[in-house]
């Protein structure tokens, strides 16, 4: 069942981080306005206390609280990234990085071990993710962009973190109530945001009242499946390996880059992705590797 979830989660995100590249670009091109109201956005949440939250030991609860907190955090630095590069070298690039930080954090704080296919398939997904981020790695270096590389890694490893913190949430405390705690974290880290005067200036939208209906529709949408994948992908992490859910992101990659390709078509401005035999061939290998790990993942 967890495979399943995680795999809709994830597609949900790769729609997210697609759209996420135009709001940095041209509607919120300051970071922090878009990590503050996805951090903000768990105020919706609020409704389902009276019947989801619940108490439980300290440290389950605090741990919830820190997972949603980290996640807002790491938001502002992923922002900052996506507005210097193209979303399909971020993401993987972040998205190679976030599983490793998570094995290694799981296996110290959790005692989580994977053996067998398992072990196999996280090999596989993280191999193919670190292929198709090869782009990224070697681009980074030839720009001397190190400054980029850095944070990359910072991401990948506060990503890591907030879901690492939420599994151990899981640990003392029921499904629902910790996914909600880590909202409440997320509500409370993205409010003092709001001393930038930049992050408040775009609360207006008026960015979005310009574009018209369509550019509404689609930040609409994204934000229903930013508010939804966190909540899908918990569940996932609930019920299977957080190591695993994690290095099943690779699935992401697909789906943004022939995503990335068809929308750099419609908006050559915003998304431009490179076309190149070499590109291709190289994405064909992570993907077969990617497959293959989904394929022994499916098999627990």
């Amino acid at each position: 069942m967890w495979f399943f979830v995680a795999l809709a989660g994830h597609l949900m995100n790769a729609f997210v981080f697609l759209t996420d590249k135009a709001f940095v670009e041209k509607i919120f091109p300051n970071p922090r306005a878009l990590a503050f109201i996805s951090g903000i956005s768990g105020v919706f949440t609020f409704a389902l206390f009276p019947w989801f939250l619940t108490g439980g030991p300290p440290d389950a609860i605090a741990a919830s609280v820190i997972s949603g907190v980290v996640s807002v955090i790491a938001l502002v630095f992923f922002f900052t990234a996506v507005g210097r590069d193209e979303i399909s070298r971020v993401v993987p690039a972040i998205g190679s990085l976030t599983p490793l930080w998570t094995f290694l954090l799981s296996w110290y704080f959790l005692g989580e071990r994977l053996s067998g296919n398992m072990l196999a398939a996280f090999l596989f997904l993280v191999l193919g993710g670190v292929v198709i981020a090869f782009r990224s790695f070697s681009s980074v270096f030839q720009r001397k962009e190190i400054s980029l590389f850095i944070l990359e890694i910072l991401v990948g490893f506060l990503f890591a973190v907030g879901f690492v913190s939420q599994k151990y949430g899981f640990n003392g405390l029921d499904d629902m109530s910790s996914f909600l705690w880590a909202r409440t974290g997320g509500v409370f880290a993205a409010l003092p945001l709001l001393w930038f005067s930049s992050v408040r200036a775009h609360l207006r939208f008026s960015a979005i009242r310009a574009g018209g209906a369509r550019k509404g529709a689609l930040y609409a949408v994204s934000r229903i499946f930013a508010g939804i994948s966190p909540l899908v992908i918990t569940v996932a992490i609930s019920f299977g390996s957080a190591t695993l859910v994690n290095a099943l992101q690779g699935i992401q990659y697909v789906f943004l880059y022939l995503l990335a390709v068809l929308f750099s078509r419609r908006f050559p401005g915003i998304f431009k992705e490179e076309l190149e035999h070499s590109v291709i061939f190289q994405k064909a290998i992570a993907l077969i590797l990617i497959f293959s790990g989904i394929f022994l993942a499916s098999w627990q």
